[in-house]
């Protein structure tokens, strides 16, 4: 017996200070101790000096610590922890999480009353209140939780829970968690009387976006219980991992009411499922809900919701929504949206990313990119919100700055450095003028010239006004702007026009290559001119009364009864 009781000793002994050395290690961040003077500088900056100096990062919810408020502070070889509380004026707790220091808004403290707490039929029972601390209020809606055995309860109207847990004679440490408030943890010690043991917690905390919260969408709100939603807010960033989730809907499941705090590896949901997210594959016969990452393969009947990021393939019947990044496959059949990056392929009716895309969207209604793109849009409807390199093809197509290329009945840009192919190219800080011109065929004309200085549309139309020898011209072509100085540009430009000389019935086209020498005149207007190539179609022989025959009025070289070409000139003057 003697020596039974030295082990036990030294067992615990050893417990007691490895529980110690894991509880220190866990608030390495916190209890770094660092120096920093600031005098009314941005909390912003702040915090990147103290990011530096600790090697971790900061997580937060913008929404509630305004960055670029103004701090003042002198800290000599003081924790993180007190420069947190200074600046913060002890308003939020922290979490240590992998690299990261959490910062979680909990101006209040909760307290506890235990009611009853003892050994029924192999089971542990714990009832009692939960309180406002200052106040004395009892509080409804608060999450208590053993973090060791995934249990959990919520406190009623009155701030009452009742927690049956399945004990093997260990410590229970409860967790009582709320929006608002400082989590709070007590110990209670059952029978048998072990005075310290290893936290062999499941959970741990990791580092998220207040944000970006599934149970704020639509289909969140709609298909999680209200205990599911204030679940999460109560316990945002405390996560566990299993290897597999079974869901027959998102509040039952295996892992029961903490199913929203655990990554699984696996997870297959009968009607849908709802997970802190997975590391494997998933698959539901309806629907997806994960408040995290998702990596590898998502598969649902009607929709995916993903509040992480998701890296791998994403399939669905109706929609994807991911408030994330996604880095992948992307498809479902009516509507893809991504929060922020895509860096892959989307495919669908309608894609939107409100980020960067990397990568492919194709759609048959259209896509849209909230940032940048680089690669390829095809769709009926286009939009690049900011700088576009890449290709888009569609029926309407727009870039905020664009270097690639639109191919389009419609495209548009605010700057481009790229190309605009369509019916109308429109480039709001291009090559927009109004041209009045004359040449040996028509003498009087008009034209729109619009697009970049890499390549605009001609739209023309113009007349000759010489008594009994009229004729009517209108048509299209497209032209480029060639630098020869600072007041000089070469235009070359080539274009068709349907010449009409009295009747509808006879084909006659007119091809011009134009040679246009631009003299700037000042920042809106320029002189223009230079010689042409005509080649001209026509199965029209003879004249109509008052009208002319374009093969007619000048030297020209025929090549057969139809068809004719002659060397021209072209002048005229260009405005805005």
């Amino acid at each position: 017996m003697y020596y039974i009781n030295r082990v036990l000793l030294l067992f615990f002994t050893v417990t007691f200070f490895a529980c110690l050395h894991n509880r220190a290690a866990a608030q390495v961040n916190l209890a770094r101790n660092i120096t920093i003077h600031v005098k009314k500088q941005r909390l912003g900056t702040v915090f990147k000096t103290m990011e530096d100096k600790g090697s971790f990062y900061f997580s937060y919810n913008s929404n509630l610590i305004k960055a670029d408020s103004l701090v003042s502070l002198d800290a000599d070889n003081w924790t993180v922890k007190e420069v947190l509380d200074q600046m913060l004026m002890k308003r939020f707790e922290y979490k240590d999480a992998k690299g990261f220091i959490i910062l979680r808004y909990a101006p209040l403290q909760l307290g506890l009353t235990t009611e009853k707490s003892n050994t029924e039929n192999r089971e542990y029972i714990i009832t009692g209140f939960v309180a406002d601390e200052q106040t004395g209020k009892k509080l409804p809606n608060a999450s208590v939780y053993e973090k060791s055995l995934l249990q959990s309860a919520m406190t009623d109207q009155n701030g009452f829970f009742e927690l049956h847990l399945k004990n093997e004679g260990r410590p229970v440490r409860l967790t009582i968690s709320k929006e608002l408030y400082k989590d709070t943890t007590i110990t209670f010690l059952n029978d048998v009387q072990i005075t310290s043991r290893p936290d062999s917690s499941l959970f741990s905390y990791v580092a998220n976006d207040d944000n970006d919260d599934i149970t704020k969408t639509g289909l969140g709100r709609l298909l999680l219980s209200t205990k599911q939603q204030i679940q999460a807010a109560n316990l945002r960033g405390l996560v566990a991992n299993a290897p597999f989730q079974a869901s027959a809907i998102p509040n039952v499941s295996t892992h029961g009411a903490l199913n929203g705090q655990i990554i699984n590896i696996v997870s297959i949901n009968a009607i849908g499922g709802y997970s802190a997210g997975v590391r494997g594959a998933e698959m539901g016969i309806i629907f997806n809900l994960d408040k995290g990452d998702v990596q590898s393969v998502q598969v649902a009947g009607a929709f995916n919701v993903v509040g992480g990021n998701v890296s791998g393939v994403q399939l669905s019947g109706l929609y994807n929504n991911v408030l994330g990044n996604v880095a992948g496959f992307q498809f479902t059949f009516l509507h893809n949206s991504i929060k922020r990056d895509l860096s892959g392929v989307q495919l669908s009716t309608y894609n939107h990313v409100r980020g960067k895309v990397s990568g492919l969207q194709i759609a048959i209604l259209g896509n849209i990119a909230g940032k940048n793109v680089s690669g390829l849009q095809i769709g009926a409807g286009n939009i690049a919100q900011q700088k576009f390199e890449g290709i888009q093809f569609g029926i309407f197509n727009f870039a905020k700055k664009l270097r690639g290329v639109q191919l389009g009945l419609i495209n548009v840009a605010d700057t481009s450095s790229g190309f605009s192919f369509g019916l109308i190219n429109y480039i709001r800080n291009g090559y927009n003028k109004l041209s009045l011109s004359s040449n040996e065929t028509l003498n009087a004309n008009i034209a729109i010239k619009t697009g970049s200085n890499n390549f605009y549309t001609v739209y023309t139309g113009g007349l000759r006004i010489t008594p009994n020898s009229k004729i009517y011209g209108v048509g299209m072509g497209l032209g480029t702007v060639l630098d020869m100085g600072k007041h000089l540009t070469f235009n070359p430009e080539i274009s068709s026009r349907y010449l009409y000389e009295g009747s509808w019935r006879y084909t006659n086209l007119l091809q011009r290559l134009d040679g246009n020498l631009n003299i700037k005149l000042g920042k809106k207007a320029s002189l223009f001119g230079g010689p042409s190539l005509n080649f001209y179609y026509s199965d029209q022989e003879n004249a109509v009364k008052g009208y002319g025959l374009a093969q007619n009025l000048q030297h020209n070289f025929s090549a057969n009864q139809h068809h004719s070409w002659w060397v021209g000139w072209n002048a005229g003057f260009n405005f805005f």
